[in-house]
């Protein structure tokens, strides 16, 4: 009862830092016990690693003979760079929450448009790296997968060439689009923000269907068993990230205990790190 309504959390009841802290108190606090503390370490300490592998993979000659600046590299570039802009957008949102209100919000829209940013920059790396050797993408394949399994003589090179002209398109209007629905959830009006968000990030990671419909249709575990591996762990976690988000649980389980070590958004934090 001692900070804004907007402020207060679901079922957190202690530990929050007062309004108008100045920079270096917002600072300061990534030592103190409040229930902001663990929110920006979840992801400082991913970012921090994230540099370093990407540092060592594009910088240092780890991706073999290949330049930085390779026009193969990139993809790989541009979903780097939506990995780090999400960790370090959160963090900053995190820390400096506290200013204002209205940097409050400034900070959180950020972040948001950040998540919607990895959502698009993952499907330009699925686009390029991984699509074009599904065989749901080939017209041949699946011309023939049609004709044996329906008895339908069908020619698919016309929809896999317009979903290929379309993918990157409908992921950046995705991605523009639920930005604005996120922002939006922050709104009194709305009376279930964090299904909304959940709901709204998982949109533009849809677009890696492909993926699992190869694995349904072709095989994808025997003819290619990592990327079916690393593809439903990334997507497990996921779902595991969203139920936390959700559920609230465990605070929602004991109001109070969870406030400054164990609540669900640093749950939330946490899975999400693993997927990516």
């Amino acid at each position: 009862d001692e900070v804004p309504e907007d402020f207060v959390e679901c079922f957190i009841l202690s530990g929050y830092r007062r309004l108008h802290c100045s920079a270096q108190e917002c600072l300061a606090s990534v030592l103190q016990p409040t229930n902001e503390t663990l929110n920006f370490w979840t992801h400082f300490i991913p970012l921090l690693l994230f540099l370093s592998r990407f540092g060592r993979l594009l910088l240092l000659r780890g991706a073999g003979d290949v330049p930085f600046h390779h026009p193969a590299l990139l993809p790989l570039w541009c979903y780097a760079s939506g990995v780090l802009l999400t960790f370090a957008m959160s963090c900053t949102a995190h820390l400096f929450s506290c200013l204002s209100p209205r940097l409050r919000a400034a900070f959180f829209y950020l972040d948001y448009a950040s998540i919607s940013y990895y959502g698009f920059a993952s499907t330009v790396a699925y686009s390029y790296y991984l699509l074009p050797g599904l065989s749901l993408l080939d017209a041949g394949v699946l011309s023939r997968y049609v004709q044996q399994q329906l008895g339908w003589q069908l020619d698919c090179s016309l929809p896999i060439a317009a979903y290929r002209a379309l993918v990157l398109p409908v992921a950046l209007a995705l991605a523009v689009g639920c930005t604005a629905a996120c922002c939006r959830s922050r709104a009194a009006c709305c009376a279930y923000p964090f299904a909304v968000r959940t709901f709204v990030f998982a949109m533009p990671l849809s677009m890696a269907c492909p993926i699992m419909l190869e694995s349904l249709i072709f095989d994808l575990r025997t003819r290619n068993p990592t990327l079916f591996v690393y593809f439903y762990r990334r997507y497990f976690w996921l779902l595991v990230a969203a139920f936390f988000n959700v559920s609230k649980i465990p605070e929602r389980i004991q109001p109070g205990l969870f406030d400054i070590v164990g609540h669900t958004h640093q749950l939330f934090h946490i899975f999400p790190f693993l997927s990516s």
